[in-house]
């Protein structure tokens, strides 16, 4: 989604009564719409998370979140894409950034993993993740600024670092799950600029 392109085509329309932000709309959505032709909202499929079931994913919303339960733990995974980056005026694919929490009933503390999901480049579209943090906490949302957390996961015994990798792979939080998050969070943001395109065109379609 380029909103640069987006704005240069409104500039050489320039003679139009909106400038040519109509125009410039228009072809934006047609270009959004040749590479994903669909109108609906994207959905996660219960085969691409066979252990995890979605607990929400607002239309609207940039959030993603996911719970794997049985009698013994619960896992919690929460995911939202990276900001855009750039490398000149090209923007880089995108990552997600995951945050995976275990806990266990009656249990405390609660670990929780941070992790960034990439696009695996020349695997057909698939992705895997790194993590970044490990920590835990007294209970859910006990995070604070002042609060000791650990050392930097990359500073970790690189055993340890394999170990932690293991044990989120056994839960389930493996590079299928990265590459169904990551696919259905650029899909959805990609279904929420268009409808904010279609919004910007019926409102400059009223002055004409």
């Amino acid at each position: 989604m380029l909103l640069r392109r987006l704005a240069a085509s409104a500039l050489r329309r320039g003679g139009a009564k909106d400038g040519g932000v109509l125009a410039a709309v228009r072809a934006e959505i047609a270009h959004e719409l040749s590479s994903s032709p669909s109108s609906s909202p994207p959905t996660l499929q219960s085969q691409d998370i066979p252990d995890f079931s979605t607990v929400s994913d607002p239309q609207r919303g940039q959030e993603v979140l996911l719970c794997c339960r049985d009698a013994s733990e619960e896992v919690l995974v929460s995911a939202v894409l990276a900001p855009l980056r750039f490398e000149g005026e090209e923007p880089l694919p995108r990552d997600a950034l995951m945050k995976v929490f275990v806990s266990k009933p009656d249990v405390k503390p609660v670990m929780r993993f941070d992790c960034r999901a990439f696009a695996d480049e020349g695997d057909g579209g698939s992705a895997d993740y790194d993590v970044t943090a490990a920590c835990y906490h007294s209970f859910a949302g006990d995070a604070g600024e002042d609060k000791y957390e650990g050392p930097e996961f990359r500073d970790l015994d690189p055993q340890l670092q394999v170990a932690l990798k293991g044990y989120l792979l056994a839960r389930g939080v493996n590079s299928k799950l990265a590459s169904s998050l990551l696919h259905h969070l650029v899909e959805k943001e990609r279904w929420q600029y268009v409808n904010w395109l279609k919004t910007l065109e019926e409102m400059f379609s009223k002055d004409h």
